[in-house]
């Protein structure tokens, strides 16, 4: 990342000079506009008490431009192909902390996009293609450590989401389908025992479902129909003695039996 930085202020303070010192650049003055009325050169837009500097070819914004804050500082390298967002955008805050790399194709975010909290840490690193998530996507804690790790394809989460505690235990594995809850969803203590597993088909919760309490014993345990449950739903104390069962119908109570 420090390399990344490297190359983007080289390449505009060597080819286009410092904000402070612009009156003549390779020749030509800055905001020049040739004979068809076409931006070329070095240009100085003013956005206010802020500015935006870079190069012209033909009307047409090409390479690296920089936008200057209210300080006289840079705050933002953009790369250019064509007049098209193309290559790496760069984010610093007023203190000249890194907070956004993200990767563009024709305007569009395409590849990495990383965000950073103000002392460095890495808060969200996650992949693009053609503007929509496709890849791995992580977000992390602001003490370190992955919160998530989950996996899109085009813009939709797919294969396995896992979410971590702060310690860095698995305490959910998601299994997705093109955005969807598909398969197995299980949840477990931070201690590594199975907390619950649920079935998922295409988002609507099927089949079985067993909650457990953390000493591994049985808590409650029944059936999903088209989304709902079903039949009967048992529940257990952590001894393992039966204390109630409710029977549904499609989600709804036909009746109930306590111990």
């Amino acid at each position: 990342m420090k390399a990344l930085l490297s190359i983007l202020f080289f390449l505009v303070f060597a080819n286009i000079g410092i904000a402070q010192s612009f009156e003549i650049q390779n020749g030509d003055t800055i905001n020049r506009i040739d004979s068809n009325n076409l931006r070329q050169g070095y240009w100085i837009e003013n956005r206010g008490m802020s500015s935006l500097a870079g190069r012209y070819i033909n009307n047409i914004k090409e390479g690296v431009w920089v936008f200057y804050g209210t300080t006289g500082k840079p705050t933002s390298f953009e790369e250019y192909l064509h007049g098209k967002k193309t290559g790496v955008t760069i984010v610093l805050d007023t203190d000249g902390n890194l907070r956004n790399e993200r990767h563009m194709k024709n305007n569009q975010l395409d590849g990495l996009n990383a965000y950073y909290g103000t002392d460095g840490t890495l808060l969200f690193k996650r992949y693009y293609k053609a503007g929509q998530l496709h890849g791995n996507y992580y977000k992390y804690y602001p003490e370190g450590g992955v919160l998530e790790h989950s996996y899109y394809t085009y813009g939709k989460k797919d294969s396995i989401s896992t979410f971590y505690n702060e310690d860095g235990h698995a305490i959910a594995i998601i299994h997705y389908k093109s955005g969807a809850l598909n398969g197995l969803y299980k949840t477990l203590y931070s201690s590594g025992i199975i907390r619950s597993t649920q079935y998922y088909n295409m988002g609507v919760a099927v089949d079985k479902f067993t909650e457990y309490h953390e000493n591994s014993r049985v808590k409650i345990t029944g059936q999903f129909r088209e989304g709902k449950r079903d039949g009967k739903w048992i529940e257990y104390n952590a001894d393992g003695k039966k204390i109630k069962i409710t029977t549904y119908k499609l989600g709804e109570i036909i009746k109930e039996k306590v111990y």
